[in-house]
């Protein structure tokens, strides 16, 4: 999961302390979805189907 959100990751940081990534945990009745939003450029990885595997 970690080498995937890796080679996603192209942006700059643009914060002082380097944070740049929002990691969402919604809880559904089918399961856990996972998100990771870059707070740069707003796109959104979807990590739930490789968690799930």
């Amino acid at each position: 999961m970690e080498q995937k959100i890796k080679s996603w990751d192209t942006c700059n940081p643009v914060d002082v302390a380097g944070a740049k990534f929002a990691y969402i945990f919604s809880p559904t009745g089918l399961g856990l979805v996972i998100k990771v939003e870059c707070d740069v450029c707003k796109r959104i990885l979807y990590l739930t189907e490789e968690f799930l595997i």
